[in-house]
Order: structure tokens, then C-alpha cells, then sequence
């Protein structure tokens, strides 16, 4: 039996397996895939406090250096259900089940792919899913918006204030808007927007050098390619045990928990407007707190 079982180890949930591990609880943090979630997967980070500079996987390695160090259990393996019919709570999982008398899911989100040549071939090197996280490396260069949402016209706009140039290529004949209002494209003037257009091939040498569109014969110039046509939380498991929002984001209140007793959430997998490194570490720690007076 564990105090708490804490699903995902990126910032969120080491935040709050270090919080946990603090107050003397048994801790167990399970990971699908690299342990440090996507922070590793990073190549360089400049926004988050007290690192001028760092690496991402060396962030995450310190992350889980410092909840093991504290004494936190892991283990690799892949949350597939959540039993909440009794006051112990069971995470099923591909290997074995765990149970827990409370649970923190830190499950993050995945960024929708283009699935196209070259977009994993480049990742790192030229195509990005975070501009905030990566927009710093292409000062004024050239740069190229996959997207046609809010989240596309969001990029462009965080992208404008660094980069020479800014492009968007939209697969729609114009940009489907929800948060901006019509006027927002007045901002955006000095954006050359191709409408009705997707990206086919993404090539380069070392880094991204252009881009293959199928509205136009030549291929576009490019330095980077960002990727802003959404994200995706793996939730689906979750239907109909935890309350959710129309995209599968986990609805939490001002102190993660969920809408089941014991349940909490935090990061990128809940309804928190800002996704940042920071601010799911903030998440993960409130988490934790809440789980811990609600133990005691």
C-alpha cells in the first residue's frame, strides 16, 4: 500500500512526489516512457528560474535525481484504468496493479503530429512544438506557423516579436478563430498566411532549410518550422470515472483535486490555461499539499 501513487514523472509529478517524500509518505512515481516526461526531451531551456540556460534532459534528470534522493519509489509501466469503487484507490497498470490510498495524475499531454517527411527527422533541429519554450533559438531568422487555430495565430504573435520573418500556413481557406476576435488578423499584417495549404515534406541538411507545400510548385525557404495544431491528453481511460472537459482535459479546482475524493491532477493534462514547465511544477506541488492535509 502506498500513501500516494503519482502517474507521469515530468515536472508536475516530481514536484509533487518531492512535496510527498518531504512529509515522510510512501511515494511511487510510474513512467510510460523517459523518466523526466518531456522536459527531457528538450534541447535547451531559457525560461525557467535559476538556469540562464539549460539542457532539458539534465533539468530532468535533476528533477528525479531529487525525488530519488528523498527516498521516492519508480517504476516503468503504463496506466491503463483507475479503480475508485472503495476508499483504496487501484491504478491498473500493463504489468501490475498499485494501490494507493490517494493518486496524483501528472499525465502531461502529447502534441499532435503533421505526420509528414522530415517532422521527426528535425525535431530539435528546426521543428518545435513550444514557442515559448524554443522561439529564443530562431532570433531573427525565418519561420514557419503549422496551424490554423488560436494556437497557430498565438504562435505567429510570440513568434512576431523575435523572428525576421513569420509565415502561417493554414490547411483552411481562412483561420478558424475562437479565443481572437476577427480583428486580431490587424496584428498579424506582417504575416504572409497561405491559405488552403498543408505542409507535405519538411527538408534540410543538419537543421530545417525549407518546407514543401502542395499550393505551391517551389519549396519555402525556412529556418524553423513551429507545429501549433493542438495537443492531445491521454485520457480516454478516464471517461466516466473523473469529469473531463470537451477535449479530455481533466477538470481540477484551485487545489488539483478532481471530481472523485483522493483523486488529484495536475500539468498538462488538466484545464490549467498556461502550460509551462514552471507552472506545472507549481501545480504539482499544491497537489501534493492538498493530498497530504487530506491524508492527515
Amino acid at each position: 500500500m502506498f500513501d500516494i501513487v503519482i502517474i507521469g514523472s515530468g515536472p508536475a509529478g516530481l514536484s509533487a512526489a518531492v512535496y510527498a517524500k518531504r512529509a515522510g509518505k510512501r511515494v511511487l512515481v510510474i513512467e510510460r516512457e523517459v523518466m523526466g516526461g518531456q522536459v527531457a526531451t528538450i534541447a535547451e531551456i531559457e525560461n525557467y528560474p535559476g538556469f540562464a540556460s539549460v539542457q532539458g534532459a539534465e533539468l530532468a534528470e535533476n528533477f528525479v535525481k531529487q525525488a530519488k534522493t528523498l527516498g521516492a519509489m519508480f517504476c516503468h509501466d503504463e496506466m491503463i484504468d483507475l479503480k475508485l469503487e472503495k476508499e483504496e484507490k487501484v491504478v491498473v497498470c500493463k504489468k501490475q496493479s498499485y494501490p494507493a490510498k490517494a493518486v496524483i495524475l501528472a499525465l502531461g499531454s502529447v502534441s499532435r503530429k503533421l505526420k509528414v517527411e522530415g517532422e521527426e527527422q528535425f525535431l530539435g533541429r528546426g521543428v518545435s512544438y513550444c514557442a515559448t519554450c524554443d522561439g529564443n533559438f530562431f532570433r531573427g531568422k525565418d519561420v514557419v506557423v503549422a496551424g490554423s487555430g488560436d494556437s497557430a495565430v498565438s504562435t505567429a504573435l510570440y513568434l512576431l516579436g523575435i523572428c525576421k520573418t513569420v509565415s502561417i500556413v493554414s490547411k483552411y481557406p481562412e483561420l478558424k478563430l475562437k479565443a481572437y476576435p476577427p480583428a486580431i488578423l490587424e496584428k498579424l499584417k506582417n504575416v504572409k498566411i497561405y491559405y488552403g495549404a498543408n505542409i507535405t515534406k519538411i527538408s534540410g541538411g543538419d537543421f530545417v532549410e525549407s518546407i514543401q507545400i502542395d499550393s505551391q510548385s517551389q519549396p519555402i525557404k525556412t529556418d524553423g518550422v513551429f507545429v501549433a495544431i493542438g495537443r492531445t491528453p491521454v485520457t480516454d481511460f478516464l471517461r466516466g470515472k473523473l469529469e473531463l472537459d470537451e477535449r479530455g482535459y481533466i477538470k481540477v479546482d484551485e487545489n488539483m483535486r478532481t471530481s472523485a475524493k483522493g483523486v488529484y491532477a495536475c500539468g498538462d493534462v488538466t484545464t490549467a490555461p498556461v502550460k509551462q514547465i514552471i507552472t506545472a511544477a507549481s501545480a504539482g506541488a499544491v497537489a501534493a499539499m492538498r493530498a497530504l492535509n487530506e491524508l492527515n
